[in-house]
């Protein structure tokens, strides 16, 4: 099992040097989103003159791990949402360590990591081949590259892990460690959405649809040499995981997690979700519109409603007006795409939800399960949407149950 302590990169025990590089990577991605140098300010008194050495060993462990460095400033004011959002889960001054909120140092006394050119390397190296380890890119069948990670077994049988559109890979991580224990686990990010060379940005336009969307699943089956696959979607994941399943028998089975559907008048939403379908409808207008909304979502009162252990993650899409822009297109689609359409999908489905989730309404998940041909819902008395997330030992228990029942016996898929 996992926790979500894993999933921050905190290591009791580890040095205050390899969790900074830890959190470097674990922010990766809004790093890489711009063009320009990303602000960060520390989370505990650091001196004047400190912050020299401290902007210094950001810089060469950024490097080392191949990552544009975050700037360090003074103060906070100022700082936009995501740049505040990377600053609090790098946690620079901390007396332990980054990635430790809560940690205090005695005013400007920061000590700064004395790290040798060796040592630097050999931190940022265990730093990338820390679970899930470093991303393989593999090619979409219309040719967009994604960045795709594998874990557990070869020869096990395979589950593919559908995360929510947007979000870096670092949000499903604790699924990916629990499950790949027993299972061929592999999982991507979406497509257009995140940086796959070397350089800043996420490269060209994409095709948004649902289609395009669903054919990575199987692009990312084809490009790990796996045949057929159990596929466990996770909010948004969800449409991608069932549009797959209705166009391809490598589908075996399906885990449908706290679904945000469209179901029409069949089932109600929340404010959140009305909401969020109203925003991403503006942002997908055009670039102008893009820009207008990143500039009021870019305010440090974005984060008032984010668990501060995953904004780094939910922001995002948000880092950008151009993330946002394309995060309209391709999450706009999922969310507006009709799927009752799609509740043909003859697999065994698991479909999950809560009476607590406040994010997507639970009365979706049950309308789903209620019309596909073969699914069995649970409805959990406790657990809000992110907590799907978090992967606690009762619902990988739940996951691993109905995955033991479809699986006859562990079988090679390549």
């Amino acid at each position: 099992m996992t926790s979500p302590a894993t999933r921050t990169g905190v290591v009791p025990g580890a040095s205050p040097g390899d969790t900074l590089a830890r959190a470097l990577l674990d922010t990766g991605s809004v790093l890489r989103a711009g063009t320009g140098r990303l602000r960060v300010a520390p989370t505990s008194p650091v001196s004047a003159a400190r912050l020299p050495a401290f902007q210094s060993l950001l810089d060469r462990l950024s490097r080392a791990l191949g990552l544009p460095g975050p700037e360090l400033v003074a103060t906070s004011e100022g700082l936009t949402a995501p740049e505040l959002a990377v600053g609090r889960r790098l946690a620079v001054g901390n007396t332990e360590g980054a990635g430790r909120p809560g940690d205090t140092a005695a005013a400007g006394n920061a000590v700064v990591p004395e790290l040798d050119d060796r040592a630097v390397a050999e931190t940022a190296h265990r730093a990338r081949t820390a679970f899930p380890g470093p991303p393989l890119v593999l090619t979409a069948r219309d040719g967009t590259p994604l960045r795709c990670w594998a874990a557990g077994p070869p020869d096990a049988p395979a589950v593919a892990v559908v995360g929510a559109c947007g979000m870096p890979v670092g949000l499903t991580v604790n699924w990916l460690a629990a499950l790949s224990t027993r299972y061929r686990v592999v999982t991507w990010e979406s497509r257009g959405l995140f940086a796959t060379g070397e350089g800043a940005g996420p490269g060209g336009p994409v095709d948004h649809s649902v289609e395009a969307q669903s054919e990575d699943l199987l692009a990312v089956l084809d490009g790990f040499g796996i045949a057929r696959a159990h596929a466990l979607g996770l909010c948004g994941g969800v449409v991608v995981a069932l549009a797959a399943a209705a166009r391809s028998e490598r589908i075996d089975s399906l885990s449908l997690w706290h679904g945000d559907w469209e179901l029409g008048d069949a089932a109600p939403k929340t404010t959140h979700q009305r909401d969020m379908e109203s925003l991403l409808a503006m942002a997908a207008r055009g670039p102008k519109q893009a820009a207008g909304l990143h500039r009021i979502l870019s305010r440090p009162s974005t984060l008032d409603g984010l668990r501060p252990d995953l904004a780094h993650y939910l922001v995002h899409p948000y880092a950008t007006a151009e993330l946002l822009y394309r995060y309209g297109q391709l999450n706009g689609t999922l969310m507006t795409t009709d799927c009752r359409k799609l509740l043909t999908a003859h697999q065994p489905a698991l479909v999950v939800t809560s009476d607590q989730d406040t994010t997507a309404h639970p009365a979706g998940s049950v309308h789903v399960a209620r019309h596909l041909p073969a699914a069995e819902l649970r409805v959990l008395p406790t657990g809000d949407h992110l907590g799907a997330f978090d992967a606690r030992p009762h619902l990988v228990t739940l996951a691993e149950e109905f995955l033991r029942s479809v699986t006859d016996h562990p079988r090679k898929d390549t």
